[in-house]
């Protein structure tokens, strides 16, 4: 009955609508303001304030000055907890378990924190709500919370380094660089298998990777960091665009019962739209093995 009065008696104030309804919302604001400015106190933390109204601190200690543009992978720690210390979310910093990000792919709660840091860097960040999570709530955050995040930014990756990265990680020596920019090796080589031709239909096994980890559950339940993000068998037809194009260009270089890597940059694979389980503009990697052909 409390909020239906309220109602009406908004109505009836000349522009009461409005004015009720900002002070609906400023109301959030102001308690984040205040619960910013206490805890600060508490902490005995001097942050300054963004334009955005985030207040933070960077650590430049080891800071390198490489800066983070489009498409770049950013590697990095981070630990996300409300004002009362409760943890919401974090990397396993002690187990080497970094979170990758390809930088401009996605909007994230980690944008503008990060948007602050360069190479090297460390930072403390505290969110208002408006810059957070909103007045949504989830099991551990309460609507309008006040966000705190820890972020160590350890390496910022171009393309053409993350691909470069991907040949020394996996010790792939001497490839061959095709002019569409396909990196590829073959592991195992069949001469007297039958050669992958357009039209044809190839049975293969692959794995795929990024160039950064990612949590995930094994078949047992137990929780892994695995940089694979697809495996498995599958047969396409060669040559007719049924797969991304650095994919069917490294297949139709081999023969049956050969095994080869191939090392894709992201204008060959899934380009600027990325995919349901890949970011824009990820470099991808392949171990491949051609079963047959029909």
């Amino acid at each position: 009955m409390k909020n239906l009065a309220f109602f009406f008696l908004c109505l009836s104030l000349m522009g009461g609508m409005s004015s009720c309804t900002l002070n609906e919302v400023n109301q959030p604001e102001s308690d984040n303001q205040k619960e910013i400015e206490d805890y600060m106190s508490r902490s005995n933390l001097k942050l300054q304030k963004s334009p955005e109204g985030m207040y933070y601190s960077i650590n430049p200690a080891k800071s390198t000055g490489k800066q983070a543009f489009n498409t770049d992978l950013i590697k990095f720690y981070y630990k996300m907890t409300l004002l009362d210390g409760t943890k919401i979310d974090s990397t396993a910093k002690s187990l080497g378990q970094l979170k990758g990000m390809v930088w401009g792919a996605t909007s994230s709660i980690l944008n503008l924190p990060i948007s602050f840091l360069k190479e090297g860097e460390s930072g403390l960040f505290i969110l208002p709500s408006a810059l957070a999570f909103g007045g949504n709530s989830y099991t551990d955050i309460p609507a309008y919370s006040v966000i705190k995040l820890e972020i160590d930014v350890v390496s910022i990756r171009t393309q053409s380094e993350q691909l470069q990265d991907f040949q020394t990680l996996y010790k792939i020596t001497n490839p061959e660089i095709t002019p569409s920019g396909l990196i590829f090796k073959k592991l195992v080589e069949n001469p007297k298998g039958a050669a992958v031709a357009g039209g044809q239909s190839v049975k293969v096994n692959y794995t795929g990777r990024l160039s950064y980890g990612n949590l995930k559950y094994d078949a047992a339940g137990k929780v892994i960091y695995d940089s694979a993000f697809d495996s498995g068998t599958f047969t396409y037809v060669a040559g007719t665009g049924g797969v991304i194009s650095g994919f069917d260009e490294g297949i139709m270089k081999m023969r049956v019962g050969e095994k080869a890597v191939l090392i894709l940059p992201s204008k060959i694979a899934y380009g600027t739209n990325g995919s349901a389980t890949i970011p824009p503009n990820s470099p991808l990697y392949f171990e491949v093995e051609v079963v047959g052909v029909l």
